[in-house]
């Protein structure tokens, strides 16, 4: 049942290009508006964080076993694709990232910026030379693909709804708070810690092997760098072979927009042969694990 429910819910994605018809989170703002007025809570970061997330994460749980219990594996299906589907990123990912390629190609490092807003970091600098520019957004693509599909496919994987809704809130608690809030990103960096290792030896089996293997032996017991950086390194390795030859441009741009360009869309392939791995394991273990 949990692979027909990621297989439906990446299909409205694709019809849709975003989970944005379920993607309300006014409540979420409600709710921890609501619990800071709570003096406790106030004064205990840690207790704050636990209170915004833990109780709905629960709740989903405790929908997914009532509608089980009405409508048997109708209404598991009933109800997990829309919460899967509310669990996963904001915003059209592959939207972003082209119309950043098409300004980018273009020389509008202006449009360009505005384009990539969504996967740049808030530090980011106006005066980034285009070199710096590309590299953000390279970072930023590739956090913002792993956190807004795969982390969540994992959690859902490992501990179902529950798991991927403890993410998402966890994501958006870190957000709304700022990355400035040690304890919001510290938990933010533990829950995606096993995932995006899962995910650097995924780049390896697809992309380049040996290149990504010993990006993922160093960072494998990493505690110091963020995910992004990690991502950024796994990427290096699995994308060592990628060069201007590979961009898609149908027109003539300089060397270095192409070598660029050639390295963004070769993340976006990256990106589509590692979902389908995983997709093909979910079938394998349902064929063979009973």
């Amino acid at each position: 049942m949990a692979l027909l429910i990621v297989l439906i819910a990446l299909a409205l994605v694709q019809l849709w290009g975003s989970g944005a018809p379920v993607h309300r989170d006014g409540w979420f703002r409600f709710w921890r508006h609501r619990l800071a007025g709570f003096s406790a809570l106030q004064q205990n970061p840690g207790l704050m964080l636990v209170a915004a997330i833990l109780p709905p994460a629960l709740l989903g749980a405790v929908i997914m076993v009532l509608a089980e219990a009405l409508l048997g594996w109708l209404g598991i299906l009933f109800a997990g694709v829309p919460l899967l589907l509310y669990c996963l990123g904001r915003g059209n990912f592959n939207e972003m990232v082209s119309n950043y390629l098409r300004y980018w190609y273009q020389g509008d490092l202006a449009a360009a910026r505005t384009a990539a807003a969504p996967l740049l970091p808030p530090q980011e600098e106006e005066g980034a030379s285009p070199q710096e520019l590309h590299e953000q957004v390279f970072r930023g693509a590739a956090y913002c693909a792993f956190e807004r599909l795969f982390a969540v496919l994992f959690w859902f994987i490992l501990l179902g709804i529950p798991g991927a809704l403890l993410f998402r809130l966890s994501a958006l608690y870190a957000e709304e708070e700022g990355r400035d809030n040690d304890m919001a990103a510290r938990w933010l960096w533990l829950l995606e810690w096993l995932p995006v290792r899962l995910m650097g030896f995924s780049f390896a089996i697809v992309g380049n092997f040996a290149g990504c293997y010993r990006a993922w032996r160093q960072c494998l017991t990493c505690r110091e760098r963020r995910t992004d950086e990690i991502l950024e390194a796994y990427l290096e390795g699995a994308l060592g072979g990628i060069d201007a030859s590979e961009c898609s441009a149908g027109f003539e741009v300089a060397e270095g927009q192409r070598a660029c360009g050639a390295q963004l869309e070769g993340l976006q392939a990256l990106l589509s042969r590692s979902l389908l791995l995983w997709i093909t394991l979910m079938a394998l273990v349902v064929l063979f694990g009973y």
